[in-house]
């Protein structure tokens, strides 16, 4: 038990507090489908160098369709994406997503350890910061883990460490895993709890959604043939990986448990706001204790194939883009979701 502790507490390094001028932080996921720079790429590049203060997140899935594999296309398709910081100053992150983990192939793991390293050997070689990470959470890790950027705290996770089926995994089998998932339950309701006390905002960050209405949203019309097909003898097809398709589908029974547990933690702590990718379009949803953004059209789309009619959704589109939080002076967060041909698609003022 102590080692497993161990790992989650080195999982949260201690950065120095940024200075209190207005930070921008930018939002883009799903952005790997592309060995050329595409026009979402382009927009983000000069929104970064018009910025003297702020961040960007990637939020996973950065490599299609099997994370960083060894081939060309895949070498291409990340740097498509970190040559976009090349002139900009700030901080900037990657968290990976279900594609990076092979899409729950075996050799998942493997690709996510090679991407992280191809990144941070990237920041040295190419951006000249040598003594700085931007991949996390590390080591195929869960999280939680932190960065303090002064007016708001990161919190990164990687979720598809609960999805990628044990059978494939490296990381925390059978004992093990459930207790690093208790431990890191625990460690984030304590990293909300202290945020919360210095009256900041917790960012939480992770690729796949916890409430989302897009088309890996929890269907009830779907719910017949993910029973069939985990509840049933056919779950049997899951060891031959045919049903790898559906683990990062809401109705996927680990992904809902996951999304509700998170949901209710997250839901008793003030101040929070939830940033996921995953989903080819752009979700606004703002509820009572959190901020829900979906980002994840940076380059590939999926259209919104249901009406949304709940009220909480404040914003959607079938679009390419990324969103910005501005996080001013006042303590006030603005929010704007941009186009891929630099058009603001949204916008308010103390969104939260």
């Amino acid at each position: 038990m102590r080692i497993i502790i161990f790992l989650f507490f080195i999982q949260l390094p201690l950065f120095a507090q940024k200075k209190a001028d207005t930070y921008s932080l930018f939002l883009i996921g799903d952005a790997g489908n592309s060995t050329v720079q595409n026009d979402v790429h382009k927009t983000l590049h000069q929104r970064l160098r018009a910025t003297e203060n702020g961040g960007v997140v990637f939020l996973g899935d950065n490599i299609y369709p099997r994370g960083l594999d060894g081939t060309k296309d895949a070498e291409l398709k990340l740097l498509t994406q970190l040559q976009i910081l090349k002139g900009f100053q700030g901080d900037w992150f990657f968290i990976p997503g279900n594609h990076d983990w092979a899409k729950g192939r075996w050799k998942g793991y493997k690709n996510v350890i090679r991407q992280a390293n191809y990144i941070n050997n990237y920041a040295k070689d190419s951006l000249h910061q040598p003594n700085t990470k931007h991949f996390f959470p590390e080591k195929g890790l869960p999280g939680p883990v932190t960065y303090d950027a002064g007016k708001f705290v990161m919190i990164f996770t990687d979720t598809d460490w609960w999805l990628h089926r044990s059978f494939y995994h490296k990381v925390g089998k059978e004992d093990k895993f459930k207790r690093m998932q208790i431990q890191y339950f625990y460690r984030l309701d304590s990293i909300l709890t202290a945020v919360e006390k210095q009256g900041k905002k917790s960012v939480f960050l992770s690729h796949h959604p916890i409430v989302d209405y897009g088309e890996h949203g929890y269907h009830k019309d779907k719910s017949w043939y993910y029973a069939l097909v985990n509840y049933t003898p056919f779950q049997a097809f899951g060891v031959l990986g045919v049903n790898r398709a559906l683990n990062s589908e809401m109705n996927q029974p680990r992904y809902m448990r996951l999304a509700d547990k998170m949901y209710d933690i997250l839901n008793n702590h003030k101040n929070v706001i939830a940033i996921a990718g995953h989903e080819h379009n752009l979700q606004v949803i703002k509820r009572p204790n959190t901020l829900f953004l979906i980002s994840g059209s940076g380059s590939k789309l999926t259209p919104l194939k249901r009406k949304i009619t709940q009220k909480d959704c404040l914003f959607h589109a079938s679009k390419p883009g990324f969103m910005e939080l501005i996080f001013d002076e006042n303590d006030k967060i603005t929010l704007k979701v941009w186009s891929d041909k630099n058009e603001l698609l949204y916008e308010e003022k103390g969104i939260y």
